[in-house]
């Protein structure tokens, strides 16, 4: 969806209105404001998905960024972060590397904190450890 183009940004803004109301799988690039109502799914890989303080979302939503100042209901992932402010309501499990909520927000859900690509546990190096670990590590080494 291309509601129009900012000359002086250089991304597109979808924009979808109060009182519009958009049922199915909704796409986009860069930005979309919802102040409407969308049913079905919303994605992006990147893009930055705001939800009015009017808006409602009752869909599975992927994006890239997600910043909620009205409601969601459904699940929610996020590839970079989500906000949700004050005025917004989330009623569905998160999925996301870096989480905001403002006091006075509600969400009613899981909330699992990832990030793009699982690091492999390491074993910390001992150089790092306190005193008291490196002292306990040496005398079991000792005793094998």
């Amino acid at each position: 969806m291309k509601a129009f183009k900012a000359d002086n940004v250089g991304a597109d803004l979808g924009f979808i209105g109060q009182g519009i109301e958009i049922s199915g799988q909704v796409q986009f690039n860069d930005r979309l404001q919802v102040d409407g109502k969308i049913t079905g799914k919303v994605t992006s890989e990147t893009g930055v998905l705001t939800i009015g303080e009017s808006g409602l979302i009752e869909a599975q939503i992927d994006v890239g960024t997600c910043i909620v100042y009205g409601r969601i209901e459904g699940d929610l992932t996020s590839s970079s972060r989500i906000e949700i402010r004050k005025s917004g309501r989330v009623h569905g499990d998160i999925i996301t590397p870096s989480l905001l909520i403002e006091e006075g927000a509600i969400l009613n859900g899981v909330v699992k904190m990832t990030v793009d690509q699982p690091r492999q546990h390491q074993a910390p190096d001992a150089s790092m450890l306190p005193d008291e670990e490196k002292e306990k590590r040496k005398i079991s080494s000792l005793r094998n």
